[in-house]
């Protein structure tokens, strides 16, 4: 495989941090990007940081008020006007197929539906589902510790396609070294977990009962608020609550790349006692 310089979006934050390890990993030169280096206002300094880049990863920072389409809309000029050879967007959620009327998602969904337009290998690669690092935030390891019980905004019974970002980021990372890179691929775990089955392999790594426990979306945001402030909590919580009003269509057959990492494999690695 050809060593590429690749401009990564966002490689020290929780999602980019997996996405640049894998690509090192295959030995990629990484360029790391943050707000710093590549404002997302800003198509001149996105053209100064894709300047020489064989590709570029693009991930959106977590925003819910209407800057979110503007970075998207600078990120796209940007790509168009640099002649960057490849991308690939992570878009770090399931998308629906059009806009929905939330600034976090439209963006997500315009960046997407736009990248071949200025691309001449594009691709969108994100997650079928959410990520089990989500069940990893301070509150809800002291609640597994302290209570026994793992909580989310989703059913107990619903087969649900959890993924590990290391598993986003090796399938990335395929793709970057892809002659004809598929232009979508959700990524999934290796196959589809019910909240109780992720209870027992959580049970089973820290040697303690544990239950799962559905919780309302607005609860979930509540949750997550002292992590991700106000506005984030109340936007996650949003998304939640039209994933349940309106569960996304099946995917059409060829889109779906299963990871490699079992939920008991993943629950094994944490420290849940911290």
């Amino acid at each position: 495989m050809t060593e590429m310089t690749v401009a990564v979006h966002g490689a020290s934050g929780t999602q980019g941090s997996h996405i640049a390890r894998r690509l090192r990993a295959a030995g990629h030169r990484i360029r790391p990007l943050d707000s710093r280096s590549a404002n997302l206002t800003d198509t001149a300094a996105l053209l100064r940081a894709y300047d020489g880049a064989d590709a570029v990863v693009v991930q959106l920072p977590q925003l819910f008020d209407p800057i979110a389409v503007e970075q998207a809309e600078s990120v796209l000029a940007a790509l168009g006007k640099a002649g960057v050879p490849r991308a690939v967007f992570n878009p770090g959620m399931p998308l629906p197929p059009a806009p929905v009327g939330a600034p976090f998602v439209d963006a997500r969904v315009l960046l997407g539906d736009r990248l071949p337009e200025r691309v001449g290998q594009a691709s969108v690669v994100g997650p079928a589902g959410p990520y089990l690092e989500n069940l990893l935030q301070p509150w809800s390891v002291r609640r597994v510790r302290d209570r026994g019980e793992l909580a989310y905004p989703l059913p107990p019974q619903a087969p649900v396609p959890w993924v590990t970002l290391d598993d986003v980021g090796d399938v990335v990372a395929a793709v970057l070294a892809d002659a004809r890179p598929p232009e979508r691929l959700v990524v999934g775990g290796p196959d589809a977990v019910t909240g109780d089955r992720l209870a027992a392999a959580v049970a089973t790594a820290t040697g303690r009962p544990v239950r799962y426990t559905q919780v309302e979306p607005a609860e979930y945001g509540r949750l997550i608020e002292p992590v991700m402030g106000a506005a984030a909590a109340a936007g996650v919580a949003g998304i939640y609550a039209r994933s349940t009003d309106a569960p996304p269509p099946p995917l059409p057959d060829g889109l779906f790349r299963p990871g490699a990492t079992t939920v008991e494999e993943w629950a094994a690695r944490p420290d849940w006692t911290a």
